[in-house]
Parts: C-alpha cells; structure tokens; sequence
C-alpha cells in the first residue's frame, strides 16, 4: 500500500468477459485485488499512485481483448486507507459452497443451519475465498469422491481451500504447490485457522511434486492444463483420479481431444453456469 494513504477502486460488470483471463490481466496491470460482488460484477482495488495513463492502457487492452464488451463507463475512484478494511471484510460473509460444505471468514461465525464440514479462509487481496464456480465444481467432484486415506495433490492451490477440504475428509497426506510465494503463505496461514494436519504447502510446479498421489486436483487456467496432459501421468498412482477445473464449456472439446490422445478416460463431467470440471482416470494405468 502507498505511502499517500489511499487506495482506489473500480466496478468492474463481467458481461461478456472471461473472468480467468480477465483476472491474470488485472494482476498484470498491477491490481491489488479483486472482489466478487456478484456473479457478474467485481471491484477491483489498484494503489493509491495508480496513474490515469494506466487505466487508459488497461481499458485498451480489455476492449482490444473483447471487442464486442461495453467498458466505456468503468471509472476509477479514490478512498482513504482507513476505510479500506471495512470495505474489503463487509462482503465476506458465511457461504455454503456446495451440500455439506460451508466457509467463512475468520470473523464470522456459521449460522446456525449449518452442517457438514466448515472451513475458515481468510481473504487475502490476491486469493479471494475460493467463492468461484471452479472451486465449487472441484469441491462437488471431491465430495463424489472421498479422498480418505488417500494421499493428495493439489497444484495451483491458491489459498489451499481444496486442500484443506481434502484433510478434512480423511485424507492422510495432501501437498499444495503454488508458484505464488504469497499464495503459499496464506495457504498456510488458512491450514493454521482449520488446525489440519498432514497438510503441507510448497513454492513450485508439478515437477516439484514427488507421487505417486492417489488424486491430482488442479484448478488452473486451460492453457496450463493443456501442457501438462502427458505429465500428470507420472505422479499418479495406479487407480488414482485426477480431477480439472478452470475450464471452461467452449474449452471442452480441445481437453478432450488433448486429454484423450494422452491415455485419458473421462469418468465424470460437471457443469456449472459456463464453468466445467472433469474427473479423469488413466486409460492403461500400469503404463503411467
């Protein structure tokens, strides 16, 4: 945060936007941080000596990347620092995330209906709560699925919410690898509020992670996905599942070509709003 003590603030409508791309262009433009508000509108946060010139380079890159988007009434407005913690906490609130799964805020407490298992994540800027539809579509195949006993990967794991849902269902190991240091850390913090054990969190990529683990989680953009098809083999166990989101529906059809041609078999397929998750297993699992 700047030394001005201000920090300033953009509503920001989704229509028409892939809010994964979006998102990694925000943070390239030099975001602080991103709320959803709703399913189609965020506020994004940028420092207090975020200059006019770089809204207008970014407003040029968005309208450039969705031509058809109408972006011509987003503005910036400054805030004072001292109201920046009431605005940030004052949309987190209890969630249920899918049955049986609810999360919350470190300063809030569940109400009273609720049931099955909490997790604690606090909201730091840069990870969020793990509100999105792909967390949601990776929690409802996890949940079809109980990793108990089970050793577990969980790669871009973000604020490590998987992970931690994963301990919590009996799981006896679970790694999360990020290649965000800051990511790691509030993984770790979040590990710390839920009181878990066997969770472990780790700076690096897949090549980092030493398997075999009976289930690969990874919620990461398409493009990644699209790279490490051949990979994900070699840290899975035979009979183990490997479970992807961050996808969208218009991105399926290439998934399946790629993932199909690897020696992939999908087994499950969950659709959410415009959002996918896809369970798979090995199609010659002794060959992986």
């Amino acid at each position: 945060m700047t030394e001005n003590r201000e920090y300033q603030e953009m509503a920001l409508p989704l229509a028409g936007l892939n809010g994964d791309l979006l998102s990694a262009l925000l943070q390239e433009a030099g975001c602080l941080g991103i709320q959803e508000v709703a399913e189609d509108l965020w506020t994004v946060y940028f420092p207090g000596d975020w200059q006019a010139d770089q809204f207008k380079s970014l407003r040029e890159t968005l309208q450039r990347q969705w031509p058809a988007a109408n972006l011509s009434g987003i503005q910036l407005n400054r805030k004072p620092f001292e109201d920046w913690n009431a605005e940030w906490k004052k949309f987190f609130v209890p969630r249920q995330m899918v049955p049986e799964v609810w999360v919350r805020p470190p300063w809030e407490e569940l109400p009273a209906e609720a049931s099955g298992q909490s997790l604690i994540i606090d909201p730091q800027m840069a990870f969020g709560t793990g509100h999105h539809e792909t967390t949601r579509l990776m929690m409802l195949t996890l949940m079809d699925h109980p990793p108990a006993g089970q050793k577990i990967l969980d790669l871009g794991t973000g604020s490590g919410i998987l992970a931690i849902l994963a301990a919590k269902l009996g799981a006896s190991a679970c790694l999360g690898i990020d290649n965000d240091p800051e990511a790691i850390d509030n993984a770790r913090h979040n590990a710390g509020l839920n009181q878990v054990a066997g969770v472990d969190f780790r700076v690096g990529t897949l090549a980092d992670a030493a398997g075999p683990y009976d289930m690969i989680l990874a919620n990461i953009h398409f493009e990644v996905l699209r790279e490490l098809a051949t990979e994900f083999q070699k840290y899975l166990a035979p009979q183990g599942l490997l479970i992807l989101s961050g996808l969208l529906q218009t991105d399926l059809p290439a998934i399946f070509d790629i993932y199909e041609a690897a020696g992939w078999q999908n087994a499950q397929r969950l659709n959410l709003n415009e959002w996918a998750a896809l369970l798979w297993t090995p199609l010659h699992p002794n060959a992986g």
